[in-house]
């Protein structure tokens, strides 16, 4: 073995140390666990020191509704206006005044068509005057003709250059064409008067269509029966809103939460007790307020409050949640949306 004694160079890289690795998957996984301890914990804990209960936070509002089903014809209002007391919001159409008025939608189609016939007739009446004041014209025209050449026809009889007979032949050819412009101006007169008492007639029956459909335009008008500020319409103009369907609504200034209690829970709360609200948007936001009316009947819960996943009772206790100032909670921009309440046990 040949060893190389001249080699007095060192390589560092040959003695360096592995650097150790830092297991961050161990961190993660304690922080999950601590996670999951805390959330656990809580949940236990809140259990025991808290009471809770399920409801909505809604603004005092009158819905627009009606129990038949109607057809809204035109707004009066815009999206947010105030109106009064009195105001007219819609104005609308029952769908059974619609079908009591169906034949006279049919009769109106039956008067357009008539009018149809009606100015196609009126249209041959004015041709057959026009083709026959032209043909009036024209014999009006041979008339003055003949005439003329009878008068120089009569000094050629006097001057013995015809005969008589051409003469009473010219006036034979005058009458013919008399009688032709008489008899035509009769046609025409006849024409016109024709014309005339059909354009009666159908004024007439205009005048009776036109009164027939005013007294079946039965329009309706809804009229706000309280003030406040109109909420979004839902249901457009000339469309239709059925049974129960709410059409639009008009909102108040005051909010206040309506929960409901489990019935084995209802001595742990009273009216007059301060309890916390929690919204469903925005990290931990709560409002505080006090419960202000207690209802004495159990009645059938919201579903959207009842929880599936597990055997939650149907029937609550409801009361009334307000703000603890009687006013309104200023950060709080809408309304029917579900919240949680809360209330020590031990307050």
């Amino acid at each position: 073995m040949n060893i190389d004694f001249t080699k007095d160079s060192i390589d560092d890289n040959q003695y360096e140390r592995p650097v150790k690795k830092r297991k961050w998957d161990r961190w993660i996984y304690l922080g999950i666990l601590l996670i999951i301890l805390f959330s656990l914990l809580k949940w236990m804990v809140s259990s025991w020191i808290f009471n809770y209960a399920d409801g909505f936070l809604m603004q005092q509002q009158f819905d627009v509704k009606f129990t038949n089903d109607i057809r809204i014809l035109t707004y009066y209002q815009k999206e947010g206006n105030t109106v009064k007391k009195g105001d007219t919001l819609f104005s609308y159409e029952f769908f059974s005044d619609l079908a009591m008025f169906k034949n006279l939608k049919q009769d109106s189609v039956k008067n357009l068509v008539s009018d149809v016939a009606f100015q196609n007739e009126i249209t041959s009446f004015e041709a057959d005057i026009a083709k026959k004041s032209t043909m009036l014209k024209d014999i009006e025209g041979r008339i003055v003709y003949w005439r003329s050449e009878r008068k120089r026809k009569e000094s050629l009889v006097y001057l013995d250059q015809i005969t008589p007979i051409e003469l009473s032949t010219t006036d034979r050819q005058i009458d013919d064409l008399q009688y032709q412009y008489e008899s035509i101006n009769a046609e025409i007169s006849a024409l016109r008067y024709q014309r005339s008492a059909l354009l009666a007639h159908n004024l007439k029956k205009n005048a009776l269509v036109h009164d027939q459909n005013k007294s079946s335009n039965f329009q309706n008008f809804y009229i706000s029966p309280t003030a406040g500020d109109l909420d979004r319409f839902r249901i457009g103009a000339g469309q239709a809103a059925y049974k129960s369907d709410i059409i639009t609504s008009i909102t108040h200034k005051g909010q206040f939460v309506r929960a409901y209690i489990n019935v084995e829970d209802l001595d742990d709360f009273r009216e007059g007790d301060l309890v916390s609200i929690k919204l469903p948007y925005g990290f931990n936001s709560t409002l505080t307020g006090k419960i202000k009316k207690m209802y004495s009947i159990s009645e059938i819960r919201d579903t959207s409050t009842i929880n599936n996943t597990i055997k939650d009772d149907k029937y609550g206790v409801v009361m009334d949640i307000v703000p603890t100032d009687g006013k309104t909670w200023e950060n709080v921009k809408i309304s029917n949306i579900p919240v949680k309440v809360r209330k020590l046990k031990f307050s």
